[in-house]
């Protein structure tokens, strides 16, 4: 066997070996994950069985998952849930429609970015809990007032991302791109935005979080429709495990989402250096 043939052996048996430790380390963060909720919720039923915690204030936690099975056999859940989801999951692509020009006008115009920054470090800090009222004036509990927070709260960890996204773009290549004469729409296309996307998935997992917890939060206090409402009715009619079993599942809910945005990620970005580590 030649010397080409024996380094090509070697390098394929350590790339299988590195493969196998990943796909074992992948299942011990699984089973380490899993052990950690069992434990937890095997210490929250000994604290309720044992008197260590108030059952008028937290209830057992098979008295909880037995509400929550009840719930997810329940259609009115899942139409809860779908009026949560679908008010979050818009407000994003409202978001992405608007954060997409804006950070490509902000980040490759000198004049738009400071005439921009005032407004919009002004706008970044303001909790869109504080607009409830003025929402209320406008909207009252409807699905428009819930989409205007969500949109609005959920706008800036894209922005911000995406404009990052653009500023980082290789200056060797948008010279490259000047010396060919590409023009704006192949300079975009094809250097700016693959350079971008990276970027913008992250902004999107960390703006579908906010979303979704700026709808329950908005459902809650300002009595609109969905899950968050929901919670406030079983909290008021004394009904604590369907109340409890209502926040298991919202949690539930953000994990899915983190989820599907992670499969989202890996497929569009299944060309960038992270994804092919991370597979």
């Amino acid at each position: 066997m030649t010397s080409s043939a024996l380094s090509y052996a070697s390098r394929s048996g350590l790339a299988s070996t590195r493969a196998r430790r990943r796909r074992v380390g992948a299942r011990t963060r699984v089973l380490v994950g899993a052990a950690s909720v069992a434990f937890v919720i095997l210490l929250w039923q000994t604290a309720s069985v044992a008197g260590w915690l108030p059952s008028t204030v937290v209830p057992s936690a098979d008295a909880v998952f037995i509400a929550l099975g009840s719930e997810l056999a329940s259609g009115t859940f899942w139409g809860e849930v779908g009026l949560t989801m679908s008010s979050s999951m818009l407000g994003l692509l409202i978001v992405l429609v608007i954060a997409t020009p804006l950070s490509l006008a902000i980040g490759r115009s000198e004049f738009v970015r400071e005439s921009l920054w005032i407004p919009l470090e002004f706008l970044k800090p303001i909790p869109p809990v504080a607009l409830i009222p003025l929402t209320l004036l406008l909207w009252g509990p409807s699905p428009t007032m819930k989409l205007f927070l969500v949109v609005f709260g959920s706008l800036w960890p894209l922005l911000t991302q995406m404009i990052y996204g653009v500023r980082e773009v290789s200056g060797v290549a948008l010279s490259m791109a000047r010396s060919y004469r590409l023009g704006w729409w192949l300079t975009t296309s094809r250097i700016v935005i693959p350079s971008l996307l990276p970027f913008t998935a992250t902004g999107l997992r960390v703006s579908a979080a906010i979303a979704l917890i700026i709808s329950v939060v908005t459902e809650m206090v300002a009595g609109a429709p969905g899950i968050g409402q929901a919670i406030t009715l079983a909290q008021t009619g004394g009904q604590l495990p369907s109340m409890y079993a209502l926040i298991v599942a919202a949690g539930l809910l953000g994990l899915a989402v983190n989820a599907a945005f992670r499969v989202i990620d890996r497929f569009l970005l299944f060309w960038h250096a992270s994804q092919r580590t991370a597979a």
